[in-house]
């Protein structure tokens, strides 16, 4: 299958071009290499250094962090930095997932957001559901107008509404993609800019509006994450793990505001989306798959522990999916399972581990019960596809059951 193809950068690092994604050309680090902690190198000295940007001043650390910690980082926008500093951003999500021209340039991407009709198109197609759509639509009906009015006290948020519902525009209208997608990828960055050079302390006032920015564009990452897996198995991993430490960092956004947010008003939401780490596991669909990770040979305490509380995780997701007392929440593990896994799981799928990419091609059970969600659809199939060939056919008996699940019968590994 031939690879996307992408915008270009001249000038960009040596390794966003040997990843094949598009470099901001940030000095001395790029954005790319903050986030992920590479290291960062420009082809020639010479080079014109880019001006400073806000994003270099963000209050919120960067989301790639390796300290050794499996939870969130610490409460609040300040992360202790590590031994050698590095630029404080949220990063815009990988490049990867836009390869066309950006039209010219819409007044979103201009300071102060001016608003053109585009954007009120996307506005008035805004519902709730858009950005959380496992949700019923009672719900939407109570949670849209709660956000909007939200919204339009800080622009960041507005943005980033946009930016989603231009998005699902271009899932429903196929034949004008190309525009949706282009201002859906400027309102995201805009959003991401202004949010940046507001360097935020999350109060009372501001709670509910963070909560909700980090959780939109946290959703709008993961389609666009789930859209490219056009890529060879080995990039498709890459921005797989490179969404889901950007997502963890925006995680961060409203670690330490849950008193605040008990006295908001979209706390009734929280009732029905919060995080089901604390949720325990009846079903047996993994029980082979949790005794193959018990059995491994070779796994340390810790990593065998962060394995077995992942498949724990997608069992949940999936006794949710089959119960029929959770249906306001059936398909949201299959949005936040990446993020509530400990920070070390990803880091085994960087490393390649074997049982974690195991585990990891059986999350495409809860993508393949969620295809009906627009921000998923297909996406079960063709990454359990790429994952298998990087796995190879050693694994085919530990993947029968994904694989049947998903592929249907009578599939074999190549």
């Amino acid at each position: 299958m031939n690879r996307r193809t992408h915008k270009k950068s001249r000038l960009g690092c040596r390794e966003c071009k040997r990843r094949h994604i598009k470099c901001d050309e940030k000095r001395p680090t790029c954005a790319h290499c903050s986030i992920t902690h590479r290291e960062c190198q420009y082809v020639s000295s010479s080079t014109v250094t880019a001006p400073p940007s806000a994003t270099t001043e963000s209050a919120v650390a960067s989301p790639g962090s390796t300290h050794r910690s499996d939870e969130a980082p610490s409460p609040g926008f300040d992360i202790p930095s590590r031994a050698q500093p590095q630029p404080r951003i949220i990063l815009r999500p990988p490049d990867t997932h836009w390869t066309g021209e950006l039209s010219t340039p819409s007044p979103s991407s201009a300071p102060g957001g001016i608003v053109n009709m585009n954007h009120m198109e996307f506005l008035l197609h805004y519902k709730f559901s858009v950005a959380i759509p496992e949700l019923d639509n009672e719900f939407d009906s109570v949670a849209t107008p709660v956000t909007n009015k939200i919204a339009l006290k800080f622009p960041w948020l507005l943005h980033a509404m946009l930016a989603i519902s231009s998005r699902h525009m271009a899932v429903l209208n196929p034949e004008k993609s190309s525009l949706y997608l282009s201002e859906a990828f400027q309102l995201q960055n805009q959003a991401i800019s202004i949010f940046n050079s507001e360097r935020l302390h999350i109060d009372e006032t501001n709670c509910s509006a963070a909560l909700l920015f980090s959780s939109i564009l946290g959703r709008h990452m993961l389609v666009d994450t789930l859209a490219g897996l056009e890529s060879d198995g080995s990039v498709l991993l890459d921005n797989y793990c490179h969404y889901v430490q950007v997502h963890r960092g925006l995680r961060t956004i409203a670690s330490d505001s849950w008193q605040l947010l008990s006295e908001s008003e979209i706390w009734p939401f929280l009732l029905f989306t919060g995080i089901q780490r604390a949720r325990k596991a009846h079903g047996t669909d993994l029980a082979d798959l949790r005794r193959w990770v018990q059995e491994s040979q070779g796994l340390d305490e810790e990593t065998l522990e962060v394995c077995l509380e992942a498949v724990d995780l997608l069992q949940v997701g999936l006794d949710e999916i089959s119960s029929a007392k959770t249906h306001l929440r059936r398909y949201q593990m299959s949005f936040i399972w990446s993020v509530c896994n400990r920070a070390k799981f990803n880091d085994l799928v960087i490393q390649r581990l074997p049982q974690a990419l195991v585990i990891l091609a059986h999350y495409t059970a809860l993508l393949h019960h969620s295809q009906s969600v627009w921000q998923v659809r297909d996406a079960g199939y063709r990454f359990l596809h790429t994952i298998c060939s990087v796995l190879g056919p050693s694994y085919e008996s530990q993947l029968w059951w994904v694989r049947n699940l998903v592929f249907g019968s009578g599939n074999r590994m190549e």
